[in-house]
């Protein structure tokens, strides 16, 4: 429809993105969460190494290895499963756990499912917009009302809250438990690894 050639266009409400804290409060969450899981996976780890010293595969002294050795690796492998973790979690379902408790979801920019793809794009941009204390991902924020870090310009994603998302967007139940636990297990996984990695140097 046009008013003296001029085209009227579809008044669709733009984009709110969600804002710097509540987004900071759903990573404190994730964090908080993966200090758990390393608490599980540490126990794991430790029962591990202590069958296979039983069976002579593992030297005595690995207790003192895992307290005393090298962190950096341990830490790399923390950080890819870190990333794995939100990659599965907002690429199957669109939330990671400290989204899910926050009412956030992780949305293409045209509102459509967010997928593997984007999310390991922008859970791997995280790294550049947690510098300073997230002041880069502030910064990047704070220019345009979609909110979107500098992560969410390169997927092309967008951080919405539950109102925002349209009914055709929404995931199941079922499918945000199986996202968590898929992302729950890789991020565990990495831990384990790390902590073997330590005690049998």
């Amino acid at each position: 429809m046009s008013i003296l050639g001029l085209s009227i266009l579809d008044t669709k409400p733009a984009t709110v993105g969600a804002g710097f804290w509540i987004r900071a409060l759903a990573r404190l969450v994730d964090a908080v969460y993966g200090y758990a899981l390393g608490m599980v996976a540490g126990v794991q780890g430790v029962i591990i190494l202590a069958i296979l010293e039983s069976l002579s595969v593992v030297e005595p002294g690995w207790i003192y290895r895992i307290s005393q050795g090298s962190r950096l690796v341990p830490i790399l492998m923390s950080l890819v499963g870190y990333l794995f973790y939100h990659t599965t979690c907002e690429g199957l379902c669109g939330a990671s756990l400290g989204k899910l408790v926050c009412g956030l979801r992780v949305l293409s920019e045209d509102l459509s499912p967010c997928s593997l793809k984007p999310a390991f794009v922008r859970s791997l941009a995280y790294f550049v917009d947690a510098l300073f204390f997230g002041v880069i991902g502030y910064m990047s924020m704070s220019k345009t009302v979609t909110q979107q870090r500098h992560g969410d310009y390169w997927a092309r994603t967008v951080v919405v809250r539950n109102s925002q998302v349209p009914l055709g967007s929404k995931r199941p139940t079922a499918q945000y438990l199986l996202a968590l636990a898929l992302g729950s297990v890789a991020w565990g996984l990495t831990l384990v690894a790390g902590l073997l990695w330590r005690g049998l140097r």
